[in-house]
């Protein structure tokens, strides 16, 4: 599928569209539990209508369908037609499903497939009573327009609320009704003339609504003189980047664009000024007709037609000559009923509009990335400065040094910051996962998000979003009970799923929470011992959290039956791989009978990363600190061994010590040490000591991969160079102790 000179309205369409269809998902499930919230039920209707709007213009004839018929739904949902019912919801979330299928088909240029007509039979049937409504419509229709605008039309405000907007479209359904019949007596009278309108007219039109001059009933009767080869119902690009413009507060709906002849007639009216400004309504609206998805109708103006105290009568608009009556009479009958005169913006309004619009720039994420890097250079160039300015003993370069340091400091924070996203991103899909798990395992769940607008790395967004969907799948499967099963404990037969996140310092808190029934130490010990982990008394030592953290062993699972949800025992094992590779770390927490908590700790960026810098023999070696908990100097002739590991006893605590020297540098293997630096590392839930035989100190490096022929080594998790030049290898703590902790040194 190629889109050829609309490739940069395409973009558009893509960045508008995915983030209404994400917001739908959320808005949609919030909807159940809000069924009779109004200002839900009109976002959902304009979310379906805006997505509707931009597929049409694209020609994306096959989304324009289902979101039209959605549309239609919750038309009649806002006029109060029809109840919110858990039918109604599975039909229009399986609508929203074919819609992001139909949208990633758009993303990936391929062919789109169309909706089912299972679905889309079932859609128009849950929109019957809107169209039933519909031709019930009164044939006396003037009075009842007149009636509505009048009774909404707001004395001096030139807003118009969703409630007064609807009460226009109904009224305005009958003018359409009275249109339809005049076109039936009449017949076209022109064999040029169709049910389109041309751009001219529309630009017409534009004009009399917001523009240099108020609405002329005459020009809007007129008949228009246009050649059959210049009615079209395609609209350039040019245009459209002008209406988005405009609508954008960039500029004002120019009367001079006009052809000769089509100037909108002046009117006899007492009104000081009218607005520039078009709203969204407005626009989707006109796009509508525009693009044919019916004749040109009275709702374009009714929106916020500029009225007056002197228009002609009703009586007299009808005795004009009609010669395009099924396009223009609604418009003439809406534009004859009073209705709020616009007031003018004021000056500083004006230039607040178009400041704000200027303010956002579209930046491709690769030339970010690029920007990272090059500040990533610069943080080495620094430290490389810093080293050499504290050896050189001029106070002058120190200075300067100095000053390169807080700079480079607040440069690379402001980076950082254009790659910051909301962690809302991922935390949008959950109320929908959950909503669907509830129903399908017959539980009873709350979700709450806390947190949604914190931010950090755009790649740590994506990272995450598969870990937490395995947890959140984990607390609704594993976690909540069934509702009997809660009611017979004494708790709330709707379980609670709590997912928050918060940051503290250079790092991110994410929690998963639930009140569910915990977990039991005695019963994963027995699991441990059943598939092959341990044996029994090495089971019995382990302490609760010791328990808790079996779950991410790989193949280990406490469901006796494998469903589609879980119960293969993969999932756990894949978080916590995927946490290590972020530099993260996770804890769980459990009360049986209570409920559990698991805690995911990860820091803001993926690409600096502060390290502890250590030396073995004259080798460099860098720790994640957000690894290191302490550091102290020790006699090692005062160890302990304990079931053959070699143990330093730390505040009355037996720790397991290992030396790095022994598994990282060649021929070590069997040296003999008598004194060194311990440095404690929390790993998980356990604290582990490394004997190093220099420390260096703290520093921020950027993280390197390693070459084709290192990558995939154990314990390493990239590379760097520090700030005297050498290069350091980081080490990834986790891995490194699986494949070196089993030799028992």
């Amino acid at each position: 599928m190629s889109f050829g000179a609309d490739e940069e309205i395409l973009q558009d369409f893509l960045v508008e569209a995915g983030e209404i269809l994400e917001l739908l998902s959320e808005q949609l499930v919030e909807l159940e539990s809000r069924p009779d919230d109004a200002d839900l039920l009109n976002a959902i209707f304009r979310g379906f209508h805006t997505v509707k709007g931009g597929a049409g213009f694209l020609q994306l004839n096959e989304l324009v369908e289902c979101c039209h018929i959605a549309e239609n739904v919750f038309d009649i949902l806002r006029k109060g037609e029809r109840r919110v019912d858990a039918e109604l919801m599975d039909v229009v979330l399986e609508a929203l499903d074919t819609v992001n299928s139909m949208f990633g088909q758009v993303r990936e240029r391929t062919d789109v497939t169309p909706a089912t007509p299972e679905l889309l039979a079932a859609l128009s049937r849950l929109a019957e009573p809107g169209a039933a409504e519909v031709a019930q419509a009164p044939v006396a229709v003037a009075p009842v327009a007149e009636a509505a605008v009048a009774a909404v039309a707001p004395a001096d405000d030139q807003d118009i609320t969703d409630s007064e907007f609807e009460q226009l479209l109904d009224s305005l359904d009958a003018v359409k009704a009275q249109a339809a019949v005049d076109e039936q007596m009449q017949g076209e009278t022109a064999s040029g003339q169709g049910d389109e309108i041309t751009d001219a007219e529309f630009e017409s039109l534009l004009d009399q609504l917001h523009g240099k001059g108020q609405f002329s009933v005459e020009a809007a009767v007129q008949p228009v003189a246009v050649p059959a080869e210049a009615v079209s119902d395609e609209i350039t690009d040019e245009e459209f980047e002008s209406l988005l413009d405009q609508l954008h507060g960039k500029g004002t709906f120019q009367a001079d664009v006009l052809p000769a002849g089509k100037a909108p007639a002046p009117v006899a009216v007492e009104s000081s000024a009218t607005s520039d400004e078009i709203s969204e309504h407005e626009f989707e609206a006109l796009l509508d007709q525009l693009h044919g998805k019916g004749k040109f109708g009275g709702d374009v103006a009714a929106v916020e037609a500029p009225a007056a105290a002197k228009v002609q009568a009703p009586a007299q608009v009808e005795s004009q000559p009609l010669a395009r009556p099924a396009a223009v009479a609604p418009v003439a009958a809406a534009a004859s009923k009073p209705a709020p005169a616009p007031r003018a913006p004021a000056p500083v309004a004006e230039k607040h509009a178009a400041s704000e619009a200027e303010t956002t720039v579209r930046v491709d994420t690769a030339r970010l990335d690029e920007i990272m890097n090059m500040v990533g250079e610069l943080v080495l160039v620094r430290n490389r400065l810093v080293r050499l300015g504290l050896n050189s003993g001029d106070e002058a370069m120190s200075k300067a040094v100095s000053n390169l340091d807080v700079v480079t400091a607040d440069l690379q924070t402001a980076v950082m910051k254009t790659r910051m996203q909301p962690i809302k991103k991922v935390f949008g899909r959950f109320p929908r996962l959950v909503r669907d798990l509830a129903r399908q395992l017959k539980k009873e769940i709350n979700l709450e998000l806390v947190g949604e607008e914190t931010d950090l790395d755009k790649n740590l967004v994506e990272a995450l979003a598969d870990p937490l969907v395995h947890l959140v799948r984990n607390a609704v499967d594993h976690g909540i009970e069934m509702p009997d099963e809660r009611d017979a404990s004494g708790k709330a037969r709707t379980g609670r799923v709590v997912l928050s996140a918060e940051q503290e310092g250079d790092h991110i808190l994410l929690s998963i929470s639930d009140d569910g029934k915990g977990m039991d130490p005695n019963i994963l010990r027995a699991k441990a011992v059943e598939k092959g982990l341990m044996d029994k008394d090495a089971a019995d030592r382990l302490s609760e959290s010791d328990c808790y953290n079996l779950i991410f062993a790989p193949g280990f699972s406490t469901k006796t039956e494998i469903s589609d949800v879980s119960g293969r025992g993969v999932g756990m094992d894949v978080v916590k791989t995927k946490i290590s590779q972020l530099n993260g770390s996770i804890n769980i927490y459990s009360a049986k009978g209570q409920g559990s908590k698991i805690v995911i700790k990860v820091p803001l960026t993926l690409a600096i990363m502060p390290t502890l810098m250590v030396m073995l023999g004259n080798q460099a070696f860098a720790f994640p600190l957000v690894n290191v908990n302490e550091i102290f100097h020790l006699d090692l002739s005062r160890t302990n061994v304990v079931d053959g590991q070699e143990v330093v006893i730390v505040r009355d605590k037996a720790l397991p010590l290992f030396y790095l020297k022994r598994w990282l540098v060649q021929g070590q293997v069997h040296e003999e040490q008598h004194e060194g630096h311990v440095v404690i590392l929390s790993v998980g839930t356990q604290r582990i000591g490394f004997v190093v035989d220099q420390l260096v100190g703290q520093e921020e490096v950027v993280i390197k991969p390693l070459g084709k022929m290192l990558q995939g080594t154990p314990g390493m998790s990239g590379a760097t160079i520090t700030g005297d030049g050498r290069i350091a290898l980081i080490l990834d703590v986790p891995s490194m102790l699986k494949r070196y902790a089993a030799r028992r040194i």
